[in-house]
């Protein structure tokens, strides 16, 4: 295997054992299998291409650090159960526990709050607009992806995932079934 070349954003040590972010990494093709690596070729765009390795990448990487394979091959993200993936280009996340997990990761953009109500419920449009932390929408929307990935898609949209914000800090929100917070540039969220 090649030395591994990353960079990893700096997760609260409650995140730690269970998700890892990188953001601008180069990803070692030796960590891919060959089926792997023509799943990847299927993509046309080169950007989908590297998302899809890099998220893969991070989950192998956890799946190491976890102590869950000896060689990154053995660990294939389609065949793992409980195991979470996300990207926004240049990032990338992976989350990995024993039960259900999910994490969701957003480059921080403007979006416009009139666009609330197609993912959120009435109720949740007004916590969020009680809240004072940046960049809201994008927590919303974060924390939402993250619980509806735990609960492995078995709810048709979004909006239809219960969300009840608990408490505000600085750089995150906490809510029944995620937190948020931010790193940098980006936003991430990550299921209990």
């Amino acid at each position: 295997m090649n030395a591994l070349s990353r960079v990893s954003l700096d997760l609260p040590d409650a995140w730690r054992a269970r998700a890892l972010v990188l953001a601008h990494a180069e990803v070692d093709h030796d960590w891919f299998t060959p089926d792997e690596l023509a799943t990847a070729e299927t993509f046309k765009l080169e950007k989908r291409r590297r998302e899809w390795l890099l998220s893969r990448y991070a989950a192998k990487i956890l799946a190491m650090q976890r102590g869950l394979c000896a060689d990154p091959r053995e660990f294939v993200t389609a065949q793992a159960a409980n195991v979470s993936i996300s990207h926004s280009a240049p990032y990338a996340a992976a989350a990995i526990d024993d039960r259900p997990i999910g994490i969701d990761i957003q480059v921080v953009r403007v979006l416009k709050e009139a666009a609330a109500h197609l993912f959120l419920s009435d109720d949740e449009i007004d916590a969020m607009t009680r809240v004072s932390i940046q960049n809201r929408l994008i927590h919303f929307w974060c924390a939402k992806e993250a619980a509806w990935k735990r609960l492995g898609g078995a709810v048709e949209t979004l909006k239809k995932v219960p969300l009840r914000l608990e408490r505000e800090t600085r750089d995150s929100l906490i809510f029944d079934r995620a937190e948020t917070l931010r790193v940098d540039d980006v936003v991430i969220a990550l299921t209990p």
